[in-house]
């Protein structure tokens, strides 16, 4: 019997998704953008990193599965731990660097350049996940788009950690990082204002 893609697990259709965050890391690495890890990365550098991974699939899992009618809103606290360990990291990350030391982002210029890119990435991400969801039609809309623009935003930023010169500077999360995940959940809750496709 072939199954439609509406019968997927929601596992299965995380990690499809996923997928699409691999895929673009190996185009980054194909494009042979130099991986700044490595050099002068710290434990909370390689912690913020797999905190923004592991946001990035459990908030796109807790998307898909608060897409199936009938499923509870508690999974919507599955990417808590993930995303408080993302953000405590980072922010521990930066407090961490030596004073006099350079980080980057110090300039209005640098930390557009992270913005940029964290926009760039996070828009495929999300146009993806949404219109994954919005197949799905789901019967809640409002909180599985919100926990699928998280899963951009983490699936984004551990994109900017492959080519992003650790340590960050204070103004680089507060211009950047924290602009382009407002950004990126205020069009996931932009987009759950639109009208949902019914169901055959």
């Amino acid at each position: 019997m072939r199954h439609s893609r509406s019968s997927w697990p929601p596992a299965v259709r995380a990690i499809l998704w996923m997928d699409a965050v691999l895929v673009i890391a190996g185009i980054l690495a194909f494009a042979r953008v130099h991986p700044a890890l490595g050099s002068g990365s710290g434990t909370w550098t390689w912690t913020a990193l797999a905190g923004s991974t592991l946001t990035a699939g459990l908030a796109a899992l807790s998307a898909f599965e608060t897409s199936v009618p009938g499923r509870g809103r508690a999974w919507a606290w599955l990417p808590v731990p993930a995303l408080a360990l993302w953000l405590a990291a980072t922010g521990l990350d930066c407090a961490a660097i030596p004073e006099g030391a350079h980080a980057w982002g110090s300039t209005l210029a640098e930390a557009g350049q992270c913005l940029r890119f964290l926009l760039s990435m996070s828009v495929p991400l999300l146009v993806l996940i949404l219109a994954m969801l919005w197949w799905m039609a789901p019967a809640r809309p409002a909180l599985p788009m919100l926990l699928g623009a998280l899963a951009s935003a983490g699936g984004a930023a551990s994109l900017l950690a492959l080519v992003h010169p650790h340590p960050a500077s204070f103004l680089d999360l507060a211009a950047a990082h924290a602009v382009a995940l407002l950004v990126v959940l205020a069009a996931g809750a932009a987009a759950s204002r639109l009208p949902q496709r019914k169901r055959a």
